[in-house]
């Protein structure tokens, strides 16, 4: 033996370890995934989310001496099937009063209203919508809920039944709703 050490190798590789690859594929999935919207979903108890598309929010009935319900949950949720998640998400004590859309006909992303102390009567359920202040545009009434009041900073209306378009006075500009069984 010559007591030399070997001449050390030149690496050269030519493919990736097996630990690169997994990295490089769990971040090429991440990114995808977040950009593509499918992650869980998002919720909160005041504020719709940036981005959400469909909600569900939940009211307590009316109490004496209170102008208006309080609000028990809202909940948002945004990627695929973002409106059936929003429909499962209710509460099955609770019965669905209204179906808001951001677009006549109803058309676009939807808020469900639920009423957590059952369906409507003479008394009904009635809020302020903060976060859809500048979105409803048509909206459902169901849950025994047969009238509404609608005012915003440029007017106001009374609905009997479906509504298809609030009409230019309370489109995007509606700051107190009122349902109820007349």
């Amino acid at each position: 033996m010559s007591g030399k050490a070997p001449a050390a190798r030149p690496s050269i590789r030519t493919q990736p370890s097996a630990r690169r690859r997994h990295r490089a594929l769990l971040a090429t999935v991440v990114g995808a995934t977040t950009c593509l919207g499918v992650a869980a979903p998002t919720a909160t108890a005041t504020e719709q989310q940036p981005g959400a598309t469909h909600c569900v929010t939940v009211l307590n009935r009316v109490e004496r001496d209170v102008v208006e319900s309080a609000v028990r949950s809202r909940t948002c949720f945004s990627g695929p099937d973002a409106d059936g998640r929003a429909e499962r998400a209710a509460p099955a004590a609770a019965t669905q009063l209204m179906l808001w859309a951001e677009h006549s006909d109803y058309g676009g992303v939807y808020d469900r209203i639920y009423g957590y102390d059952g369906p409507c009567d003479a008394a009904g359920y009635s809020f302020t919508p903060s976060t859809w202040s500048n979105n409803l545009t048509s909206f459902q009434v169901m849950g025994g809920c047969t009238h509404s009041y609608l005012s915003g900073p440029r007017g106001n209306g009374s609905f009997t039944g479906q509504v298809p378009y609030v009409g230019g006075t309370l489109n995007d500009a509606v700051t107190y709703v009122k349902v109820w069984r007349g």
